[in-house]
């Protein structure tokens, strides 16, 4: 209840709507980037694989370096910070996961390390702005994976040239072309 008063009929459908679609492209961005990831890292996809009790360090370093979301703010009065003027009604993107790459805080924070023991991300941001749904998508997250390297083990990109990442709020692969290697005798199509 914003101000103590009910929220109105347009409110509660707005976050109704947001609950049911804010995980959609934020999502399949993280699936695409490790999957990208793993396509171009052999030695990587090789490990998840052979060691499948790296999956759930693995997800969580996957949302560290991938982390898909970026927040948007306005600013409320005229300000300004490190130089730049801001004024009031500008339209800002905080891209807090850069906080991810912090080399006082990761070590090696440009790698990916699948067996990252402290990775204290921000991939769900923090505070009252947590992502209601961060459970729900590393859940996802981790199944994609699991079912993707069981059922596809070997798999690259047909051109690495072709990919390209959208902008904005949400940053993840929008056109990348796999190539998945079938084992001689599969029988799973």
């Amino acid at each position: 209840m914003p101000d103590g008063r009910p929220l109105t009929d347009e409110e509660i459908l707005g976050v109704c709507i947001l609950l049911l679609l804010a995980g959609i492209d934020t999502t399949w961005s993280a699936i695409g980037s490790s999957l990208l990831h793993l396509a171009t890292n052999p030695d990587d996809r090789r490990r998840l694989r052979d060691e499948p009790d790296l999956i759930n360090s693995a997800t969580e370093e996957f949302l560290r370096v991938f982390a898909p979301v970026t927040m948007a703010r306005e600013v409320i009065e005229d300000t300004e910070v490190g130089g730049c003027p801001m004024r009031k009604g500008d339209r800002l993107l905080l891209p807090f996961p850069s906080g991810n790459r912090d080399p006082e805080i990761f070590d090696r924070p440009d790698n990916v390390v699948l067996d990252r023991e402290a990775n204290r991300h921000f991939a769900f941001g923090v505070g009252i702005h947590r992502c209601l749904g961060s459970n729900l998508a590393r859940m996802e997250l981790r199944v994609a994976l699991q079912t993707w390297l069981e059922r596809i083990p070997e798999f690259t990109l047909t051109d690495p040239d072709a990919v390209t990442w959208s902008a904005g709020q949400v940053r993840g692969p929008r056109t990348p072309a796999l190539r998945v290697h079938r084992r001689v005798g599969s029988d799973d199509g």
